[in-house]
């Protein structure tokens, strides 16, 4: 007795703007996604339900036939032109429409194995509690079918004692490919680095080292598209991207950015600007100026502008990459937006370097969360304790670089903790508040006027 899945993959792909059969995904099309995962979940054949005159398939590692249909019908004409194609020997009817290609091989053999059970009819997969394809059917529910009207959420309705839920921690069981917007999410999914949000933020590290190869195609347009989701105070979007790559134009960059090497090293450098240019062209559209001396404004700006390079950030680790947070990018904001051709209003805010890491540093932890986290109060009291504690993790983190030949090339003072280096940044002999003593003035000479 065999297991056939059903693949609906009939439709126009209106929204999608193509034929959904063909969507690339990480170098392969959805139908070759789905046919190895259907051979790697135990499927003995293929069903691909197309319409008249759509392109020929390409050679998929499953036995497979094509069920012609008209294309002016829904997923149920599919299904029942498909249904009346079965063999014989069909005891199990998978059906996974051609939108839920990232369905993997596992809850495809899950859903099948349960409706194969005693007592199961049906089976169908859950994402927290949500219930998504594919559908596994036993032949004989899958029958009823055939009966006018009937489309598949009445085959699972039938009789609700032989419908199983099927647990998954795949989410592609209820995000279909519906809308471009859907197909970038789910390349952005292929390309990313397995694990967590969460465990990306913890393994996070500056890097300062790069490999010279450049990123693949199409990926950083993808990186900055997914981090302009960020989150925006009124929605005002008050930033912008500009990404250098040019040798030329990155070792100017370099120079105004405190020589760092990194800056010239890595592939891509990128501008993350608060910017009120745009606003300001919204506002004079409307017979407005633009209140660019508002410190709210530049505020608002400058921290979306910062949500941004954050989820930037985030994104680029999330697929390999290691980037480089460059506050120098201030050192000199009149020359640099001078370089990077900035209108009135828009300023960079910091940089980051991305690529390729070539480098391991080690993780520097962070202040202890007593620092940090606070409930309904803000507790000074612990402020001691809590500097006690950074000290100690930052000269553990010392000790541990030196193990390793120290810190960008150099032993790292052991003396030091977290305080020592803090009161050397900040405190009256800071060479940060020297280098940024014009900060205020160059901004305004930059179009904000703050008042």
């Amino acid at each position: 007795m065999t297991i056939v899945a059903i693949v609906p993959a009939a439709g126009k792909g209106r929204r999608m703007g193509r034929d959904k059969a063909f969507l690339d995904l990480g170098g392969t099309t959805a139908i070759e996604r789905i046919a190895h995962s259907l051979l790697a979940a135990g499927v003995d054949e293929l069903l691909v339900v197309r319409s008249h005159g759509a392109a020929p398939l390409p050679s998929l590692a499953i036995a497979h036939r094509i069920v012609l249909v008209t294309g002016e019908g829904d997923m149920a004409d599919s299904l029942r032109a498909a249904e009346s194609q079965l063999d014989a020997s069909c005891a199990t009817v998978v059906v996974l429409p051609v939108d839920h290609a990232l369905v993997e091989a596992d809850t495809i053999a899950a859903v099948a194995a349960q409706a194969m059970r005693t007592g199961t009819a049906i089976a169908r997969p859950t994402f927290r509690g949500k219930p998504g394809h594919p559908v596994a059917m036993r032949r004989e529910a899958f029958a009823a079918i055939r009966s006018p009207g009937i489309v598949l959420r009445d085959l699972v309705r039938m009789d609700w004692s032989k419908v199983r839920d099927v647990p998954t921690a795949n989410a592609w069981v209820l995000a279909d490919l519906d809308t471009p917007q859907d197909l970038e999410s789910a390349r952005a999914a292929l390309a990313a680095t397995p694990g967590s949000v969460v465990e990306h933020m913890r393994r996070h590290r500056s890097r300062r080292s790069y490999s010279p190869a450049p990123l693949m195609p199409g990926q950083l347009d993808r990186l900055v598209d997914a981090a302009r989701y960020a989150s925006t105070s009124s929605f005002i979007q008050a930033y912008a991207v500009v990404a250098v790559e040019d040798p030329v134009r990155k070792r100017e960059v370099s120079k105004l950015c405190a020589d760092q090497k990194h800056v010239l090293e890595a592939p891509v450098f990128v501008a993350i600007c608060a910017d009120l240019h745009k606003i300001a062209a919204a506002c004079s559209q409307h017979g407005q100026t633009v209140q660019a001396q508002s410190f709210e404004l530049f505020l608002q700006a400058t921290i979306d502008a910062a949500l941004l390079g954050q989820n930037l950030a985030l994104a680029c680790e999330s697929e390999g990459l290691g980037i480089c947070m460059i506050g120098a990018a201030r050192n000199h904001p009149i020359e640099l937006a001078r370089l990077l051709q900035l209108p009135a209003s828009c300023y960079v805010a910091f940089g980051m370097t991305i690529g390729t890491p070539t480098d391991e540093p080690l993780t520097r932890g962070r202040m202890p969360l007593a620092g940090v986290l606070h409930r309904e109060v803000y507790e000074a009291a612990r402020t001691a304790t809590v500097l006690v504690g950074a000290d100690v993790s930052m000269r553990d983190w010392a000790a541990r670089c030196n193990e390793q030949g120290g810190y960008q090339g150099r032993l790292v003072n052991l003396d030091k903790g977290w305080t020592d280096r803090m009161a050397q940044l900040w405190g009256e002999r800071s060479s940060y508040v020297a280098a940024r003593a014009n900060l205020v003035a160059e901004l305004k000479s930059l179009g904000f006027d703050l008042r």
